[in-house]
């Protein structure tokens, strides 16, 4: 409050100049009291002539391969790129090289991340994970050289769509070379698939507990879809592969099933001509079908079956209905009948059926009956403690406490053995033979 009052009311010989890199965490009382100027960030060749001009003037020796580095690391800010410079020449004690500031800033040599980019495009799982191991040892951060390869890659992109940012002065005519090379052989395709995949990689080195691991396990998914063929080199090869030889049509007997013995013929009913196999032709195809349904039902032989295969899908919902809505009338394999309670949904055997149908494969007839129900699953399995509450209302102590508490229910019945058998449990194990510390051995 104190600054805003001095804002609104300055002295006639003092000017405020206020710097921030974070303008939307400046209140809106002080913008509203000040002149805004928006500084852009400064070009790279521009940022490399004064980091000359500072170490000139400081009589300090630095290659211009690390001021590039430098200028990189910067991104456009003149104060972070000084203090990085103060920093180099401190550690170079009056000469500093690439590879000095390269270990300052924590970065892996740019050529050996080309070479690992190459690598594992090339689909070399092998020499990419000798090679990222190489940089480890080398002190390299694994995170730093991921980040290395997504600007890698996201370079190369831009490259394939603007050819004039490979002329980039931060980066060396060596690698400029090369990464024109990598953009007109790689197709765009890959390298948002790159991009994509190290975007993951990044979260999960930052995630693990062994951040080289993750690094190796990113490194050999990269190689592993660097190979993969194309939608369209999927679709040109299956364009242009032949089809497979159509079997042999006529009087051929088909093996039979088992693969025993040949097909059993036999005259057809209108008194033809015999030899004719029942797997040719279309009333084959349908026979061939019906056993493979009968096959499919015969592993469902009991309606038990039929509720496990509901539990191992995890439809809690209908497993719930089944056993609470289902009485069952009749059952064999593809076709249940049931009379459904008072509390089963009115869709319950629509459902049922083309739950059925979908994971076997084969159609379930599922309907709705007026008498022959047996109980419910989930009361047969609570009859012993319905049995136990019935006992118990009709106790006199519980009729006379239900008359007084027209609202109070049974929750649950505690036996005289299930106390003793808790009781056993909790107590504390018997001694044979108690033991005084003061008795002489």
């Amino acid at each position: 409050n104190a600054l805003l009052k001095t804002l609104e009311e300055p002295p006639e010989h003092v000017k405020f100049i206020f710097a921030t890199t974070e303008i939307r965490k400046v209140p809106v009382t002080v913008l509203s009291r000040c002149q805004r100027f928006d500084l852009r960030r400064i070009e790279p060749e521009d940022q490399i002539a004064l980091l000359q001009r500072i170490a000139k003037a400081e009589g300090a020796q630095i290659s211009d391969e690390a001021l590039a580095l430098i200028t990189r690391a910067a991104e456009g800010s003149a104060r972070d790129a000084t203090s990085l410079l103060d920093q180099a020449i401190s550690h170079g004690a009056g000469e500093t090289d690439a590879d000095q500031v390269r270990a300052m800033l924590g970065l892996a040599d740019r050529g050996r991340v080309l070479d690992l980019f190459d690598l594992i495009m090339k689909g070399d799982a092998a020499g990419a994970l000798a090679e990222i191991s190489g940089q480890y040892a080398d002190g390299a951060d694994p995170m730093a050289v991921l980040r290395d390869l997504a600007e890698i890659t996201h370079w190369i992109s831009v490259i394939k769509i603007t050819p004039d940012a490979a002329d980039d002065p931060t980066i060396n005519p060596d690698e400029r070379a090369r990464g024109r090379d990598m953009a007109a052989r790689l197709p765009m395709r890959v390298m948002t698939r790159m991009w994509q995949m190290l975007l993951k990689a990044l979260d999960e080195v930052a995630a693990a507990p062994n951040a080289m691991m993750a690094a190796e396990m990113a490194v050999i998914r990269l190689t592993h879809v660097a190979d993969l063929p194309s939608p369209e080199e999927l679709v040109r090869k299956l364009r242009d592969t032949p089809p497979p030889p159509s079997p042999p049509a006529g009087n051929a007997a088909a093996p039979a099933r088992g693969g025993g013995g040949p097909a059993v013929a036999s005259p057809d009913q209108g008194g033809g001509p015999a030899g004719r196999v029942g797997g040719a032709g279309p009333a084959g195809q349908t026979t061939a079908l019906a056993v493979d349904t009968l096959d499919a039902l015969a592993r469902f032989p009991t309606f038990e079956h039929v509720v496990e295969l509901i539990r191992s899908n995890r439809d809690v919902r209908l497993l719930v209905e089944v056993e609470s809505g289902v009485r069952l009338a009749a059952y064999q394999p593809g076709r249940i009948e049931f009379v459904p309670t008072d509390k089963a949904p009115a869709d319950l055997a629509q459902r049922l059926g083309a739950a059925l149908q979908r994971w076997t494969g084969s159609r379930w007839a599922v309907t709705l009956v007026n008498q022959g129900g047996a109980g419910t699953i989930a009361e047969k399995r609570d009859a012993a403690d319905l049995a136990q509450k019935a006992e118990a209302m009709a106790h006199p102590l519980v009729q006379a406490v239900i008359s007084a508490f027209p609202k109070a229910a049974i929750t649950s019945i505690r036996t005289a053995e299930d106390q003793a058998a808790k009781a056993q449990t909790e107590a504390l194990p018997e001694v044979d033979e108690e033991w005084d510390p003061f008795e002489a051995d």
